[in-house]
Protein backbone atom coordinates (compact mmCIF):
# COMPACT_ATOMS: atom_id res chain seq x y z
CA UNK A 1 0.00 0.00 0.00
CA UNK A 2 2.70 2.49 1.21
CA UNK A 3 4.14 2.26 -2.45
CA UNK A 4 1.15 2.64 -4.40
CA UNK A 5 0.32 6.22 -2.50
CA UNK A 6 3.98 6.91 -3.55
CA UNK A 7 3.28 6.18 -6.84
CA UNK A 8 -0.35 7.99 -6.42
CA UNK A 9 1.62 10.93 -5.27
CA UNK A 10 3.91 11.08 -8.29
CA UNK A 11 1.05 10.51 -10.46
CA UNK A 12 -2.10 11.99 -9.63
CA UNK A 13 -3.45 12.09 -13.16
CA UNK A 14 -4.03 8.19 -13.31
CA UNK A 15 -5.83 6.06 -11.54
CA UNK A 16 -3.48 3.93 -8.99
CA UNK A 17 -4.38 0.37 -8.12
CA UNK A 18 -2.90 -1.14 -4.49
CA UNK A 19 -2.54 -4.80 -4.10
CA UNK A 20 -0.64 -7.87 -2.47
CA UNK A 21 -2.79 -9.11 1.29
CA UNK A 22 -5.64 -7.25 1.22
CA UNK A 23 -8.20 -9.39 2.19
CA UNK A 24 -10.67 -7.78 4.20
CA UNK A 25 -13.51 -5.57 2.70
CA UNK A 26 -12.74 -2.65 5.92
CA UNK A 27 -9.24 -2.61 5.06
CA UNK A 28 -9.68 -2.06 1.63
CA UNK A 29 -11.92 0.63 2.26
CA UNK A 30 -9.65 2.18 4.48
CA UNK A 31 -7.26 2.09 1.87
CA UNK A 32 -9.22 3.65 -0.20
CA UNK A 33 -10.76 6.50 2.47
CA UNK A 34 -7.03 7.73 3.35
CA UNK A 35 -6.10 8.09 -0.18
CA UNK A 36 -3.62 5.89 -1.06
CA UNK A 37 -5.01 4.13 -4.24
CA UNK A 38 -8.18 4.77 -6.42
CA UNK A 39 -8.82 0.95 -7.02
CA UNK A 40 -8.04 -1.98 -5.04
CA UNK A 41 -7.01 -5.87 -6.40
CA UNK A 42 -8.22 -8.54 -4.16
CA UNK A 43 -7.14 -11.69 -6.15
CA UNK A 44 -6.32 -14.71 -3.53
CA UNK A 45 -9.08 -12.98 -1.38
CA UNK A 46 -11.83 -13.60 -3.31
CA UNK A 47 -10.55 -17.20 -4.88
CA UNK A 48 -11.02 -18.08 -1.24
CA UNK A 49 -14.24 -16.20 -1.16
CA UNK A 50 -16.07 -15.47 -4.73
CA UNK A 51 -18.83 -13.98 -2.81
CA UNK A 52 -16.83 -11.45 -0.14
CA UNK A 53 -18.19 -8.35 -2.15
CA UNK A 54 -21.88 -9.54 -1.94
CA UNK A 55 -21.37 -10.67 1.56
CA UNK A 56 -19.63 -7.28 2.26
CA UNK A 57 -22.54 -5.09 0.61
CA UNK A 58 -24.71 -6.70 2.43
CA UNK A 59 -22.66 -6.45 5.97
CA UNK A 60 -22.37 -9.87 6.59
CA UNK A 61 -18.65 -9.20 7.47
CA UNK A 62 -18.47 -12.24 9.43
CA UNK A 63 -19.45 -14.69 7.20
CA UNK A 64 -16.85 -13.96 4.71
CA UNK A 65 -14.05 -16.69 4.68
CA UNK A 66 -10.90 -15.05 4.61
CA UNK A 67 -7.91 -15.71 2.72
CA UNK A 68 -4.67 -16.92 5.05
CA UNK A 69 -1.94 -16.80 1.95
CA UNK A 70 -0.78 -19.92 2.70
CA UNK A 71 -0.37 -20.54 -1.27
CA UNK A 72 -1.09 -23.39 -0.97
CA UNK A 73 -3.35 -24.20 -3.55
CA UNK A 74 -3.63 -20.66 -5.61
CA UNK A 75 0.13 -19.55 -6.19
CA UNK A 76 2.24 -22.27 -5.45
CA UNK A 77 0.41 -24.34 -8.04
CA UNK A 78 0.09 -21.42 -10.89
CA UNK A 79 4.37 -21.81 -10.57
CA UNK A 80 4.01 -25.84 -10.87
CA UNK A 81 1.35 -25.43 -14.00
CA UNK A 82 -1.35 -26.83 -11.95
CA UNK A 83 -5.09 -26.06 -11.70
CA UNK A 84 -5.79 -23.62 -9.47
CA UNK A 85 -7.12 -24.47 -5.96
CA UNK A 86 -8.20 -23.33 -2.58
CA UNK A 87 -7.07 -24.34 1.18
CA UNK A 88 -10.37 -23.09 2.62
CA UNK A 89 -12.61 -22.85 -0.47
CA UNK A 90 -13.27 -26.38 -1.58
CA UNK A 91 -14.89 -25.24 -5.11
CA UNK A 92 -11.60 -23.33 -6.09
CA UNK A 93 -11.35 -24.74 -9.72
CA UNK A 94 -14.87 -26.93 -9.53
CA UNK A 95 -17.13 -24.38 -9.49
CA UNK A 96 -19.22 -25.59 -12.25
CA UNK A 97 -19.90 -28.25 -9.52
CA UNK A 98 -19.28 -26.90 -6.25
CA UNK A 99 -19.97 -23.27 -5.95
CA UNK A 100 -22.49 -20.54 -5.82
CA UNK A 101 -25.99 -21.92 -6.63
CA UNK A 102 -24.87 -25.62 -6.07
CA UNK A 103 -25.51 -26.11 -2.78
CA UNK A 104 -29.13 -27.51 -2.71
CA UNK A 105 -31.16 -28.52 0.29
CA UNK A 106 -31.67 -32.05 1.08
CA UNK A 107 -35.13 -33.87 -0.15
CA UNK A 108 -34.79 -35.29 2.81
CA UNK A 109 -33.78 -33.97 6.28
CA UNK A 110 -31.47 -36.44 8.59
CA UNK A 111 -30.52 -36.15 12.10
CA UNK A 112 -26.75 -36.18 10.59
CA UNK A 113 -23.88 -36.49 13.51
CA UNK A 114 -20.33 -36.04 12.62
CA UNK A 115 -17.28 -37.14 14.93
CA UNK A 116 -14.18 -35.10 15.11
CA UNK A 117 -14.20 -30.88 14.88
CA UNK A 118 -10.96 -30.45 13.02
CA UNK A 119 -11.07 -29.18 9.47
CA UNK A 120 -12.90 -32.38 7.54
CA UNK A 121 -15.61 -32.43 10.63
CA UNK A 122 -16.33 -29.12 10.91
CA UNK A 123 -16.49 -28.21 7.02
CA UNK A 124 -18.71 -31.30 6.62
CA UNK A 125 -20.99 -29.95 9.09
CA UNK A 126 -21.27 -27.14 7.79
CA UNK A 127 -22.15 -27.95 4.64
CA UNK A 128 -24.87 -30.38 5.90
CA UNK A 129 -26.08 -27.78 7.97
CA UNK A 130 -26.36 -25.62 4.87
CA UNK A 131 -28.61 -28.56 3.00
CA UNK A 132 -30.81 -28.29 6.01
CA UNK A 133 -29.58 -31.53 7.52
CA UNK A 134 -30.03 -31.09 11.76
CA UNK A 135 -26.19 -31.69 12.78
CA UNK A 136 -24.90 -32.61 16.01
CA UNK A 137 -20.66 -32.24 16.15
CA UNK A 138 -18.91 -34.21 19.11
CA UNK A 139 -15.10 -33.23 19.66
CA UNK A 140 -13.04 -34.82 22.37
CA UNK A 141 -11.08 -31.52 23.03
CA UNK A 142 -12.06 -28.35 25.14
CA UNK A 143 -11.71 -26.56 21.05
CA UNK A 144 -12.20 -26.98 17.65
CA UNK A 145 -9.96 -26.94 15.06
CA UNK A 146 -7.78 -30.47 15.46
CA UNK A 147 -4.60 -29.98 13.83
CA UNK A 148 -5.23 -26.62 12.37
CA UNK A 149 -5.45 -24.74 15.87
CA UNK A 150 -1.76 -26.45 16.30
CA UNK A 151 -0.76 -25.48 13.30
CA UNK A 152 -1.70 -21.91 14.06
CA UNK A 153 1.21 -21.90 17.08
CA UNK A 154 3.93 -22.08 14.33
CA UNK A 155 5.66 -18.28 13.84
CA UNK A 156 4.37 -16.58 11.09
CA UNK A 157 1.67 -18.71 10.25
CA UNK A 158 -0.65 -17.80 12.77
CA UNK A 159 -3.28 -16.91 10.56
CA UNK A 160 -3.86 -20.68 9.61
CA UNK A 161 -6.15 -20.20 12.99
CA UNK A 162 -8.62 -18.38 10.35
CA UNK A 163 -9.90 -21.35 9.30
CA UNK A 164 -11.16 -22.59 12.65
CA UNK A 165 -12.40 -19.02 12.66
CA UNK A 166 -14.79 -18.80 10.16
CA UNK A 167 -15.84 -22.83 10.51
CA UNK A 168 -16.64 -22.90 14.23
CA UNK A 169 -18.85 -19.32 13.18
CA UNK A 170 -21.08 -20.48 10.22
CA UNK A 171 -21.52 -23.89 12.71
CA UNK A 172 -22.50 -21.56 15.65
CA UNK A 173 -24.72 -19.39 12.73
CA UNK A 174 -26.47 -22.60 11.70
CA UNK A 175 -27.59 -24.12 14.48
CA UNK A 176 -25.31 -27.12 14.79
CA UNK A 177 -25.27 -28.81 18.14
CA UNK A 178 -21.73 -28.66 19.61
CA UNK A 179 -20.63 -30.75 22.06
CA UNK A 180 -16.98 -29.89 23.01
CA UNK A 181 -14.95 -31.75 25.27
CA UNK A 182 -17.04 -35.09 24.41
CA UNK A 183 -15.82 -37.96 21.96
CA UNK A 184 -17.78 -39.59 20.08
CA UNK A 185 -17.44 -43.16 20.48
CA UNK A 186 -19.36 -46.15 19.16
CA UNK A 187 -21.77 -46.33 22.36
CA UNK A 188 -22.47 -42.48 22.14
CA UNK A 189 -23.27 -43.05 18.26
CA UNK A 190 -25.61 -45.77 18.67
CA UNK A 191 -27.30 -44.46 21.49
CA UNK A 192 -28.07 -40.90 19.32
CA UNK A 193 -29.43 -43.07 16.10
CA UNK A 194 -29.07 -40.92 13.69
CA UNK A 195 -29.81 -41.10 10.02
CA UNK A 196 -25.79 -40.28 8.75
CA UNK A 197 -22.57 -40.47 10.87
CA UNK A 198 -19.65 -38.60 9.61
CA UNK A 199 -16.15 -39.63 10.72
CA UNK A 200 -13.46 -37.43 10.97
CA UNK A 201 -11.28 -38.07 13.62
CA UNK A 202 -7.98 -37.24 12.12
CA UNK A 203 -4.63 -38.67 12.79
CA UNK A 204 -2.01 -39.10 15.38
CA UNK A 205 1.78 -38.72 15.19
CA UNK A 206 3.61 -41.75 14.67
CA UNK A 207 6.85 -42.61 17.45
CA UNK A 208 10.06 -44.25 16.36
CA UNK A 209 10.99 -47.56 17.97
CA UNK A 210 14.64 -46.18 18.22
CA UNK A 211 17.01 -46.82 21.55
CA UNK A 212 16.71 -43.63 23.83
CA UNK A 213 13.75 -41.94 22.82
CA UNK A 214 12.05 -42.91 25.73
CA UNK A 215 13.96 -40.20 27.74
CA UNK A 216 12.13 -36.85 29.22
CA UNK A 217 14.23 -34.38 26.71
CA UNK A 218 12.47 -36.30 23.88
CA UNK A 219 9.12 -34.53 22.51
CA UNK A 220 7.21 -34.62 19.84
CA UNK A 221 6.82 -31.03 17.98
CA UNK A 222 2.98 -30.83 19.21
CA UNK A 223 4.39 -30.82 22.38
CA UNK A 224 6.34 -27.82 22.04
CA UNK A 225 4.02 -26.05 19.78
CA UNK A 226 0.93 -26.56 22.98
CA UNK A 227 3.80 -25.61 25.81
CA UNK A 228 3.89 -29.54 27.58
CA UNK A 229 7.75 -29.41 26.44
CA UNK A 230 10.39 -28.15 28.99
CA UNK A 231 12.80 -27.26 26.17
CA UNK A 232 16.35 -26.78 26.69
CA UNK A 233 19.01 -24.74 25.74
CA UNK A 234 20.64 -27.20 22.59
CA UNK A 235 18.14 -29.01 20.65
CA UNK A 236 17.75 -31.01 17.55
CA UNK A 237 14.64 -30.75 15.83
CA UNK A 238 14.18 -33.64 13.39
CA UNK A 239 12.47 -33.56 10.96
CA UNK A 240 11.14 -36.62 8.66
CA UNK A 241 10.03 -33.94 5.72
CA UNK A 242 6.63 -35.66 6.04
CA UNK A 243 5.27 -32.47 8.55
CA UNK A 244 5.38 -29.79 6.28
CA UNK A 245 5.92 -26.85 8.11
CA UNK A 246 6.07 -28.38 11.57
CA UNK A 247 9.55 -29.20 11.96
CA UNK A 248 10.92 -25.85 10.03
CA UNK A 249 8.51 -23.87 11.98
CA UNK A 250 9.35 -25.47 15.71
CA UNK A 251 13.27 -24.25 14.37
CA UNK A 252 12.46 -21.42 13.60
CA UNK A 253 10.47 -20.76 16.91
CA UNK A 254 12.52 -22.21 19.68
CA UNK A 255 16.05 -20.15 17.62
CA UNK A 256 13.92 -16.96 17.68
CA UNK A 257 13.96 -17.40 21.71
CA UNK A 258 17.64 -18.03 21.81
CA UNK A 259 18.34 -21.87 21.88
CA UNK A 260 20.98 -23.01 19.50
CA UNK A 261 19.04 -25.46 17.14
CA UNK A 262 19.83 -27.94 14.60
CA UNK A 263 17.34 -29.04 12.27
CA UNK A 264 18.40 -32.84 11.46
CA UNK A 265 16.16 -34.25 7.67
CA UNK A 266 16.22 -37.15 5.23
CA UNK A 267 15.67 -34.95 2.62
CA UNK A 268 18.25 -33.57 0.24
CA UNK A 269 17.48 -29.87 1.83
CA UNK A 270 16.12 -28.77 4.92
CA UNK A 271 11.97 -27.29 4.02
CA UNK A 272 11.86 -29.37 0.90
CA UNK A 273 8.07 -29.80 0.99
CA UNK A 274 7.47 -26.14 1.42
CA UNK A 275 5.88 -23.69 -0.71
CA UNK A 276 8.26 -21.90 -3.31
CA UNK A 277 6.64 -18.56 -2.49
CA UNK A 278 7.89 -19.49 1.72
CA UNK A 279 11.26 -21.17 1.38
CA UNK A 280 13.28 -18.40 0.49
CA UNK A 281 12.00 -16.22 3.18
CA UNK A 282 12.05 -19.21 5.90
CA UNK A 283 15.60 -19.63 5.10
CA UNK A 284 16.68 -15.95 5.56
CA UNK A 285 15.03 -16.18 8.98
CA UNK A 286 16.23 -19.17 10.29
CA UNK A 287 19.75 -19.14 8.62
CA UNK A 288 20.03 -15.23 10.23
CA UNK A 289 18.90 -16.66 13.85
CA UNK A 290 21.78 -19.61 13.67
CA UNK A 291 20.28 -22.84 12.92
CA UNK A 292 22.01 -25.34 11.67
CA UNK A 293 20.98 -27.58 8.63
CA UNK A 294 21.69 -31.04 8.44
CA UNK A 295 20.37 -32.83 5.52
CA UNK A 296 20.04 -36.33 4.02
CA UNK A 297 20.68 -37.75 7.80
CA UNK A 298 18.47 -39.71 9.35
CA UNK A 299 18.41 -40.06 13.46
CA UNK A 300 19.13 -43.48 14.93
CA UNK A 301 19.25 -43.41 18.47
CA UNK A 302 20.02 -41.23 21.92
CA UNK A 303 22.70 -41.86 24.37
CA UNK A 304 22.63 -39.48 27.37
CA UNK A 305 23.11 -36.21 25.94
CA UNK A 306 24.50 -38.02 22.12
CA UNK A 307 22.35 -37.97 18.97
CA UNK A 308 23.36 -41.09 16.48
CA UNK A 309 22.54 -39.91 12.92
CA UNK A 310 23.09 -41.99 9.94
CA UNK A 311 23.89 -40.79 6.20
CA UNK A 312 21.38 -41.52 4.01
CA UNK A 313 23.40 -42.50 0.87
CA UNK A 314 27.06 -43.18 2.75
CA UNK A 315 25.30 -45.28 5.30
CA UNK A 316 28.48 -43.34 7.89
CA UNK A 317 27.01 -42.90 11.47
CA UNK A 318 27.60 -39.21 13.18
CA UNK A 319 27.45 -38.50 16.14
CA UNK A 320 25.96 -34.75 17.45
CA UNK A 321 27.32 -34.10 21.40
CA UNK A 322 25.89 -32.17 23.90
CA UNK A 323 21.89 -32.37 22.91
CA UNK A 324 19.53 -31.20 25.54
CA UNK A 325 16.35 -31.75 23.65
CA UNK A 326 15.27 -33.66 20.88
CA UNK A 327 11.91 -32.38 18.67
CA UNK A 328 10.35 -35.07 16.11
CA UNK A 329 8.73 -34.37 13.34
CA UNK A 330 6.90 -37.28 13.12
CA UNK A 331 4.58 -38.60 10.39
CA UNK A 332 1.19 -39.30 11.29
CA UNK A 333 -1.31 -42.25 11.22
CA UNK A 334 -5.00 -42.41 10.59
CA UNK A 335 -6.88 -42.72 13.41
CA UNK A 336 -9.75 -45.01 12.01
CA UNK A 337 -10.93 -47.49 14.39
CA UNK A 338 -14.29 -45.78 14.90
CA UNK A 339 -15.06 -45.81 11.51
CA UNK A 340 -14.23 -49.40 11.05
CA UNK A 341 -16.08 -50.48 14.09
CA UNK A 342 -19.14 -48.37 13.18
CA UNK A 343 -19.26 -50.89 9.93
CA UNK A 344 -22.25 -51.98 9.35
CA UNK A 345 -24.09 -50.63 12.78
CA UNK A 346 -25.27 -47.15 11.33
CA UNK A 347 -27.49 -46.68 8.84
CA UNK A 348 -25.38 -44.67 6.51
CA UNK A 349 -21.37 -44.01 7.42
CA UNK A 350 -18.98 -41.50 5.37
CA UNK A 351 -15.23 -40.74 6.90
CA UNK A 352 -13.02 -37.62 5.81
CA UNK A 353 -9.69 -36.20 6.45
CA UNK A 354 -6.90 -37.57 7.76
CA UNK A 355 -8.55 -40.45 9.31
CA UNK A 356 -9.11 -42.11 6.01
CA UNK A 357 -5.10 -40.78 5.05
CA UNK A 358 -3.45 -38.31 6.32
CA UNK A 359 -2.34 -35.53 4.35
CA UNK A 360 -2.88 -31.47 4.32
CA UNK A 361 -5.96 -29.12 5.40
CA UNK A 362 -6.61 -28.87 1.76
CA UNK A 363 -7.27 -31.97 1.22
CA UNK A 364 -9.39 -32.57 5.05
CA UNK A 365 -11.46 -29.69 4.09
CA UNK A 366 -11.94 -30.52 0.58
CA UNK A 367 -12.84 -34.38 1.59
CA UNK A 368 -15.27 -32.70 4.78
CA UNK A 369 -16.95 -30.34 1.67
CA UNK A 370 -17.87 -33.63 -0.57
CA UNK A 371 -19.19 -35.78 2.49
CA UNK A 372 -21.49 -32.43 3.54
CA UNK A 373 -23.17 -32.75 -0.20
CA UNK A 374 -23.38 -36.43 0.32
CA UNK A 375 -25.17 -37.25 3.25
Amino acid sequence: VYLAAGIKESLQELPVVAVTRINDPLLAEKILADGHADLITMNRATICDPEMTIKAREGRLDDIRTCIACNQGCLDRVLKALPIRCLQNAAAGRERELEMGTLRLAPQKKRVLVGGGGPAGMEAARVAAERGHRVSLYEKEAELGGQARIAARVPRREELGGITRFLSAQLRRLGVELHLGVEATVELILQETADAVIVATGSVPTWPALPGLDREQVFLVEDVLLGRAKVGERVVVVDDGEGHWKGCGVAEMLADQGRQVEILTPLLHVGQPLEETSLEHFYHRVRALGVVFTPMRVLKGMAGETVRTMDVYSREEIEIEGVDTVVLSRGREASNALYRSLKGKVRELHWAGDCVAPRKAMDAIREGHLVGRAV
